[in-house]
């Protein structure tokens, strides 16, 4: 039932990926779900809505991924003139540029680590401080910091290939 729906209204998406990522949610819901068919409506209506938002998801996802390779192919392209002719120093910063708007648009990454590591990587402020505003240790604030840097390091490098 859930391959069809997903082939009839979202046929661009991996049908597949879809579902699995319905069951996960389901497993997530599902020990807290009281059936109750007169106020909530019958249980198939209640798994297509959150088939239909996952769908909405992936889409969306889809859509910031275009938008994120058309940027870069903007950053190889600049004003007309090929990376060879542009300053590297310019290319590689559109290219972390990019890559910085990739991973904050990143809805696995938590609000808090993003905000730890943009206070701390970005506007350089002490890992003490951002640790005492968010009332979390030193050493979580130093965690959060390095996990975001390795996963910028490697959206970079996908990004350079790429090109």
């Amino acid at each position: 039932m859930m391959l069809a729906y997903l082939r009839e209204r979202f046929p661009s998406l991996d049908a597949e990926d879809i579902i699995q990522e319905t069951f996960t949610a389901l497993a997530k819901i599902l020990p807290d779900y009281k059936y109750d068919p007169e106020n909530k409506g019958a249980f198939h209506n209640f798994l297509t809505g959150v088939l239909r938002n996952k769908a909405l998801c992936a889409l969306d996802a889809s859509r910031r991924q275009m938008a994120i390779e058309e940027r870069m192919q903007l950053a190889v392209t600049v004003n007309g003139k090929s990376v060879h002719e542009q300053s590297y120093r310019d290319w590689r910063e559109n290219l972390f540029e990019v890559a910085l708007q990739q991973l904050l648009a990143d809805e696995s990454i938590h609000d808090r680590t993003k905000q730890a590591f943009i206070r701390t990587a970005i506007n350089g402020e002490s890992i003490e401080v951002v640790a005492d505003s968010l009332g979390v240790q030193r050493n979580t604030v130093d965690c959060m910091r390095s996990r975001t840097l390795q996963q910028l390091r490697e959206i970079v490098e996908k990004l350079k290939n790429l090109c």
